[in-house]
Formats: C-alpha cells, sequence, structure tokens
C-alpha cells in the first residue's frame, strides 16, 4: 500500500502538490524551503500517448543553470553571522547543536569562498542528467536529418558552465551530432528580464509585510541554539533577524549537497513561512500575477519572438533538430508562465500568490522542452515538458497536444 502511495505521488500532475501543505512537502524533502535554490528534483510520471501517424523531430528548450552558490544581502552578511555564532561559542553559550550550525556556517563560508553564483558541481551534474534523459526519451529527434543542435546561454558563467556541462553529455550519446554553442550580451535581451524597479519596490514590501504577519517561533529557535537564551540576549538582539540570517546562510545547503544541519534548527512551520514568502515574491516578480503580470508578461515578448523565429526555421529548413537555452529561472517562470503552463501560469492575487509551489516552479536546473512532432501531411503539433514533466497550457483548450500554429498566435499575440 505504502508503494501504491509513493507511486501515485510520483505520477500525479504538477498542479496537484498546491492541494498539500506547505509543511508537508518540507517534511518529505527540507530543501525545498529553500525555493529557488532547491536542487533539482526529477520526479518521472505518466504521459498521454502521441496522435497515431505523428513523430518528434524538433525540440525547444530553455533551462535554468543549475545549483550555485548563493549571495547574502548585504544585511546579512555571512561574516557577520558566523561572528556572532563565534562570540557565542567563546562565552559557552551554544548547545550541541548550537555548535554543529556555527560549524556548518563557517563550512558553507569556507565553500562559497567569496565566489556567489558560482555552479557548483552539484550544478553541472544536474545538467548532465537532464541532457542525458533527455537524449535517450527523443533519440530519434537527435539521430535525424542534419543532427544540427544550437545551443546558447547567457554570458553569466554559471549558465556557460551549464550549458557546457549538458551539451558535453549529448556529444558523449551522439559524437556525430553538430553542436553550435554561442553567448553574447546582444542575446541577454530575451535570454534574461526582470520586473521593473517599481514592481521589485512593491515585492521587497509585500515581503516585509509578510514576515511581520508570520512571527517565527524565536523561544523554540534560541531554546536549541544556546544553553541560556537569556544571557545570550545581548549577543543575539532581535531573535528574528537572528533566525534569517542562519537561514541565508542555508540556502546554500543543497547546492554543496550538505547535510541540513541549519535547516533542521528550524522548526517545519517556520520553513513553511519562509518558503511561502519567497514563493510569493518570485511569484509576484516573474508570473502573470494579478497586480502585475499584465506589465511583467510584456518584457518576455523578445523570447517568444526569438522561440517561434528559431521553430519556425527549424520547421521550414529541417537543419536544426534542437534548439537549447541555458538562462535564468526569472525568465523561464515568466516564458511558462505566458504560455499558462499549469501549475505556474495561474493568474494569483498578493496572498494567493504565497501558496505557490515555487520549489518545484523554479528550483536549480528547472527547465521547459517543447517537442515538436509532424504527421505525414505536415500538420504540426506541439507539446510541453516542464522540468520533464507532461504539462498542459491553462491558455489553450484540449492538451497535452497542441497544434503549433495555435501555439505560435498565443505567444505573438
Amino acid at each position: 500500500m505504502k508503494k501504491t502511495l509513493i507511486l501515485l505521488f510520483a505520477l500525479c500532475p504538477f498542479w496537484l502538490h498546491a492541494q498539500e501543505s506547505t509543511e508537508s512537502l518540507i517534511r518529505e524533502n527540507i530543501l525545498r524551503a529553500c525555493v529557488n535554490t532547491c536542487p533539482y528534483e526529477y520526479r518521472p510520471a505518466a504521459e498521454t500517448p502521441v496522435p497515431k501517424g505523428y513523430n518528434a523531430f524538433y525540440i525547444s528548450h530553455y533551462g535554468r543553470h543549475g545549483a550555485r552558490t548563493d549571495w547574502a544581502p548585504a544585511e546579512y552578511d555571512y561574516g557577520k553571522t558566523l561572528a556572532l555564532y563565534n562570540s557565542a561559542s567563546a562565552a559557552g553559550l551554544l548547545t550541541p547543536e548550537g555548535e554543529a550550525v556555527r560549524a556548518q556556517i563557517a563550512e558553507i563560508i569556507r565553500l562559497v569562498d567569496g565566489m556567489g553564483g558560482r555552479l557548483t558541481e552539484l550544478g553541472a551534474q544536474e545538467h548532465r542528467q537532464i541532457a542525458s534523459r533527455m537524449y535517450k526519451h527523443f533519440r530519434k529527434v537527435f539521430r535525424q536529418g542534419s543532427r544540427k543542435v544550437r545551443a546558447v546561454a547567457s554570458i553569466s558563467p554559471r549558465c556557460l558552465v551549464s550549458m557546457a556541462a549538458s551539451t558535453s553529455v549529448l556529444t558523449a550519446c551522439d559524437p556525430s551530432l553538430d553542436i553550435s554553442w554561442d553567448s553574447d550580451p546582444k542575446y541577454m535581451r530575451f535570454m534574461v528580464t526582470d520586473s521593473p524597479k517599481h514592481i521589485r519596490a512593491q515585492t521587497d514590501r509585500i515581503q516585509s509585510d509578510f514576515r511581520k504577519a508570520h512571527v517565527p517561533d524565536t523561544a523554540a529557535f534560541l531554546a536549541r541554539i544556546f544553553t541560556d537564551p537569556a544571557k545570550a540576549r545581548p549577543l543575539v538582539g532581535d531573535a528574528a533577524t537572528l533566525m534569517l540570517r542562519t537561514f541565508f546562510v542555508a540556502l546554500n545547503t543543497g547546492s554543496f549537497e550538505l547535510d541540513p544541519v541549519i535547516l533542521r534548527a528550524f522548526k517545519t512551520e517556520d520553513l513553511a513561512r519562509y518558503e511561502e514568502c519567497t514563493s510569493q515574491e518570485q511569484y509576484l516578480r516573474h508570473c502573470n500575477s494579478l497586480p502585475f503580470g499584465d506589465e511583467r508578461m510584456k518584457l518576455v515578448r523578445p523570447l517568444s519572438e526569438e522561440f517561434v523565429g528559431k521553430a519556425e526555421d527549424a520547421i521550414a529548413s529541417g537543419n536544426c533538430v534542437a534548439d537549447l537555452r541555458y538562462g535564468h529561472d526569472s525568465q523561464l517562470i515568466a516564458f511558462a508562465s505566458l504560455l499558462g503552463i499549469e501549475g505556474i501560469g495561474e493568474r494569483r492575487g498578493v496572498e494567493d500568490a504565497a501558496q505557490w509551489r515555487g520549489c518545484f516552479g523554479t528550483p536549480f536546473a528547472s527547465n521547459l522542452q517543447t517537442v515538436f512532432y509532424r504527421d505525414r501531411r505536415g500538420d504540426i503539433l506541439v507539446k510541453f515538458y516542464y522540468n520533464e514533466r507532461e504539462a498542459r497550457l491553462l491558455t489553450l483548450p484540449d492538451g497535452p497536444y497542441y497544434r503549433w500554429s495555435d501555439v505560435k498566435s498565443l505567444l505573438l499575440r
């Protein structure tokens, strides 16, 4: 019975996870509390059979870079956080668990080594594994015609290394593939966009309000970290701020595949509120939200046009079997939201945005694979895979196989 339940969970569509509480999802995997610094989870799911007479011939892909080191906001500098824990340790005020947290903070600082945003070995591995599965799943696509693959990356080093890791696997799978690589500041107009400053300012205020409305259990946290919380108070200052400082360091845990010592020092309920706060911010800034979506979606048009242009070229010429793009989460979820990918494209308000599952929508190495199918008459269908799971569109009827003409009209409207 237990195995059956696990299988059903693995096969259920993206949106069904929204029915579960944030706490239950974090209990299954504590790293999900980190949202967009959560490592990639490969969760295979059932697929709808390809309509009779249609064969896959082209793949258009956009993938976020893999696991990377994080940056501390200026007011939560990692070094200052460690100094606070070191002072408590010197005063004999840390419990064994507190000492373990202090040691891991020091280890994370050593591993980050001042290089925020650097791809880690796990990040490269995530892309190697995704590319390997993509090749095996669509082997016939890669083995036809010119075998030309076009790869382009954001100028960010973590995206360039992700592209290198991914395409190296494709070359190993099939040395006859003709792969081109490209990156230039000119491409950044479609490889990455962010929300305007006024939207970022508003979402910052919304985040601040969320945190004020959801005060964490500071007493429980202090009791786990300090032998005498009352004596530690002069060092600690504001306890909620200490918790947030500590959590920001812990966002690096998954990228280095560390035992989640720091995260376990928090109550699950408090981690859930951190997850919801970050998910809310990510959704409001980049997805088709009710307050900001109309303005945000306009910024994705350059990628829509590039996506359509490359696809039309591949359809007409047959000179390319795959276009692979390696960029950033902000552009990926904005584009997926514009398309109306179920689980990302819903139009949520401010409060509802906190219930969006950012850990499934924007983990490291999250990706959108669009597969094109053609029959003998030349009729073309497309199917979307989000994080390697069959996805339906909220913006078009039926599915998961959609007419390319309808998708093209949707992207260029």
